[in-house]
């Protein structure tokens, strides 16, 4: 959807070919959290010159810069709030959190960063289980299908087609691609898979990419006293371990954790 908005915005005429609803998966049903970074980032910078350093930090946060102008240009009611505890369980997530904070600096980063102790991370989310953090508001959280929704009804308004449940059936290969579903076809001058890990129709891609299992869970709405015992800041919190887990409140004061 998002690639849709971008295209139209730019005069393309250009047709959604959706399988479900829109916002069915993951772009419907993630965490919401907005987190800047780009996964092997250390092993990109390495094979960049040193010139393009500045072009691979820019990178990182556009997603952010262009989440803020929709949300405002298009009116998106999608919960947007910033604030973000990344937090520490071990001493190594510290140092990274430190190497963080210095790239912030070096980069002169324009939202508030600072690194917490044990005692001002539990100031913040009330608990022990942390031995420190690092605390972004350059970082936050967001209702996420609302802004899939926002960001269809945009497209729609400059001019895109969106066909839902049609999930594709085949690609026919050519200077004009066509693709087939159940009840019509599209022919095309270009064709962008974004299915992520529910693409099934181009056989040479299914090795490269794969679905991942995660798991999300939402309380009943909490009380203020509750809230404020838990997460007074409403800031959207994530620990670095690979098997991560992550929490945020919803704008109607459900604690929704996952993992």
């Amino acid at each position: 959807i998002s690639t849709a908005l971008n295209l139209a915005e730019r005069g393309y005429n250009v047709h959604v070919l959706e399988a479900n609803k829109v916002g069915w998966g993951a772009s419907g049903r993630n965490g919401g959290q907005i987190i800047g970074g780009i996964s092997g980032e250390d092993k990109i910078a390495r094979q960049m010159g040193a010139g393009d350093e500045s072009l691979l930090w820019e990178m990182r946060w556009a997603g952010h810069d262009i989440i803020r102008e929709r949300v405002r240009s298009y009116d998106i009611s999608c919960d947007l709030k910033w604030g973000y505890l990344d937090v520490a369980i071990k001493p190594r997530h510290l140092r990274d959190q430190q190497a963080e904070f210095e790239a912030l600096q070096k980069h002169s980063f324009p939202h508030e960063n600072k690194l917490l102790s044990r005692q001002e991370t539990r100031d913040l989310i009330r608990t022990d289980a942390y031995i420190g953090a690092l605390l972004n508001m350059g970082n936050g959280h967001l209702h996420p299908l609302n802004l899939c929704l926002g960001e269809a009804r945009a497209a729609i308004s400059r001019g895109a087609t969106i066909y839902e449940q049609s999930p594709v059936l085949r690609i026919d290969h050519g200077d004009k691609p066509r693709v087939i579903t159940a009840h019509g076809s599209v022919t095309a001058d270009m064709v962008v898979l974004a299915g992520n890990a529910y693409h099934f129709v181009e056989r040479k891609l299914r090795g490269s990419m794969f679905p991942v299992n995660s798991f999300i869970i939402a309380t009943q709405a909490l009380s203020d006293a509750q809230v404020n015992a838990i997460n007074p800041r409403d800031l959207a919190v994530c620990d670095p371990n690979f098997v991560l887990e992550y929490f945020r409140l919803s704008a109607d004061k459900r604690l929704l954790f996952g993992g």
